[in-house]
């Protein structure tokens, strides 16, 4: 598998996503400065600061690690109950491109984003170092596993006005591309298409592009991941089995079986029994973890009781013993909008039906429309392809005048009743024609 110099990406927080767990990353994206017409442009590209960060070999304040995991298991907890089926998210698609729109925050509103990003005392200055820690520590981390983030800002750049300052904090920090809204939804499409190898080939809908023409700005973000299990599964012991669903009934499922050495932890919480394990992708840094609880045990509620600091305690409990283990071959795939469960969250004051958002650091006078993401998962034999997407939709304010004072001189023949206001009955009607009279 070739190793990718673009840009790179966070496995870290990446783990949620394949399988509630705390993983590695390496990578690249495209694009930095140059306007986007149909297609994104080509061509690597490392943000000054993470160039930076990785000159001097830092490392990421574990709070930003730990807000990124537990804001993405809120999340996903916050979307499985009105979901009918598979659910699967990438924290760091969806936390990134939040941080990115919290640089443009103030206010109450800067305020709940940082409490539902589960952000602490990280300023939106600390946050955007941070994450270029993060990420240039991550730079080839494993060189036959490919994780890639891109990032990209659409704007009208004949009529732009996102704050100059907002765009230079995008492109230092996170590299974004710069595209432009007059070619919408279809530019933004096939960039989104383009960084998750066609795995996600669209996010926004299809429409006219007038539609976007309101629209200030759409921020975007792109993951892939692609590794190689470490020791790969033979095919040819792929047998079918019975799977049991929630409600108890069964359905057949292709189940992978290998024997080995795995990091494996038997536990309990909360009263459950559960089993985990880390099977792990190349040489070993990046891998994926599965939490089995009981059979019986209803999976929402299970995932609801788990936090962050819980699935990294037993991640360090992990210890090395020779068992068998079984595991689906699945594809899923997932998407909706977000604003429902990030609004549960805590978020509600960021989006244009509060009347309330403020992002002035970003443009003046504008509000959230809409929070779209979409994911797919691919699990076989020789490992897992996984692709995220996530677009913030910036929108005016829409600000309802106030009607101009009026006058209402009766100096002609007019109407008039004496009416039960309760119940709309009209007592007496009448004209005035001469008032004299």
């Amino acid at each position: 598998m070739k190793q990718v110099d673009r840009f790179y990406g966070t496995v870290q927080m990446i783990a949620t996503l394949l399988a509630l767990a705390t993983l590695g990353s390496c990578g690249g994206g495209s694009g930095a400065n140059t306007p986007a017409g149909d297609t994104a442009p080509a061509g690597p590209t490392v943000p000054t600061a993470v160039s930076e960060a990785l000159k001097a070999g830092a490392l990421p304040d574990p709070a930003l690690v730990a807000a990124d995991n537990g804001f993405g298991l809120a999340l996903l907890d916050s979307l499985i109950p009105t979901a009918t089926g598979n659910v699967a998210i990438s924290p760091l698609s969806v936390a990134m491109v939040l941080q990115i729109v919290y640089n443009g925050a103030a206010g109450t509103t800067q305020t709940a984003m940082a409490q539902t990003l589960q952000l602490g005392g990280l300023t939106p200055a600390a946050l955007n170092g941070e994450n270029a820690a993060l990420q240039a520590s991550l730079i080839n981390a494993d060189p036959v596993v490919q994780v890639t983030i891109a990032n990209s800002l659409w704007m009208h750049l004949n009529t732009n006005p996102v704050l100059s300052s907002f765009v230079q904090t995008d492109q230092t920090y996170y590299g974004a591309t710069i595209g432009d809204l007059s070619g919408a939804p279809g530019n933004v499409n096939v960039w989104i298409s383009a960084e998750t190898q066609g795995l996600i080939a669209q996010i926004l809908p299809p429409g006219p592009a007038s539609e976007y023409q309101r629209i200030i700005a759409v921020i975007a973000n792109a993951v892939y991941f692609k590794g190689q299990w470490t020791t790969a599964f033979d095919a040819s012991q792929t047998a079918s089995a019975a799977f049991t669903l929630a409600d108890g009934s069964q359905t057949q499922a292709s189940l992978m079986h290998q024997s080995g050495s795995y990091p494996y932890l038997q536990g309990n919480w909360q009263g459950i029994a559960f089993q985990a394990l880390r099977i792990p992708y190349g040489t070993g840094r990046l891998s994926m973890l599965i939490v089995l609880p009981a059979p019986g045990t209803s999976i929402g509620p299970f995932v609801a009781s788990m936090t962050a600091a819980a699935l990294a305690g037993w991640t360090a409990q992990l210890q090395i013993g020779a068992g068998s283990i079984a595991l689906p071959r699945f594809s899923t795939a997932y998407g909706t909008s977000l604003v429902p469960a990030l609004s549960v969250l805590g978020m509600g004051v960021a989006f244009c039906t509060s009347n309330a958002a403020d992002f002035a650091a970003l443009a003046p006078r504008t509000c959230l429309s809409d929070v779209e993401h979409k994911t797919v998962v691919e699990v076989d034999e020789a490992g897992t392809v996984a692709a995220a997407a996530t677009t913030v939709t910036v929108s005016p304010t829409v600000v309802v005048a106030s009607p101009p004072p009026f006058r209402m001189i009766m100096d002609h023949p007019f109407f008039y009743a004496v009416q039960d206001d309760l119940t709309g009955e009209l007592l007496f009607i009448g004209i005035l024609a001469q008032p004299s009279g």
